[in-house]
């Protein structure tokens, strides 16, 4: 061996305490990082948007805002007989409540369940939100009047807080 290699040996051989302990953590280290670890899947945040039942709901939701339209606007004068046509921008969501678990080396999420019976689990909702209505179409005997054109566009405007331009009034065919 070289008088090199010697002198080095005899310099840092054996270890001192200082040294053993950062080659212990060195160790650690290593063997941490060598354990494989179990992908989870990622959330999407605090919140997770469920997509059951959400076509049957939404088709439900629209169907009674446009009979609630409909029956509104018949008990207001001159209106006459109507018929609502209502569009949606997106759908509702519905928001469940999520358990964040968090250490000081990972954070977990996990969806909290409601249990029914022996085997049924539905996820906890905290909120829903409904779909937001895009468009207006009214057609009305009444739809020929301007004044109550615009009373018309004035309640849509008021109930779902959309623009003039995105409601659309028409007359009602005499026959019906």
């Amino acid at each position: 061996m070289s008088e090199k290699w010697m002198e080095m040996k005899k310099r840092y051989w054996p270890p001192k305490k200082d040294q053993l302990l950062v080659l212990i953590l060195l160790g650690l280290l290593l063997a941490v990082i060598a354990v494989p670890v179990e992908k989870q899947e990622s959330a999407k945040g605090p919140e997770e948007v469920l997509p059951e039942e959400s076509e049957a709901s939404e088709t439900d939701y629209g169907r009674h805002m446009e009979e609630r339209l409909e029956e509104l606007l018949r008990n207001v004068e001159g209106v006459g007989q109507v018929q609502v046509m209502l569009t949606w921008k997106g759908s509702g969501e519905k928001q469940v409540e999520k358990d964040l678990s968090v250490t000081t080396e990972e954070s977990n999420e996990k969806t909290i369940y409601e249990e029914h019976g022996s085997s049924e689990r539905i996820p906890y909702v905290t909120s829903e939100t409904n779909p937001e209505v895009e468009g207006v179409l009214v057609i009305a005997q009444g739809g020929g009047n301007s004044r109550i054109r615009q009373e018309i566009l004035e309640a849509a405007q008021a109930l779902f807080g959309i623009d003039a331009h995105k409601i659309k009034i028409m007359k009602m065919e005499e026959n019906k």
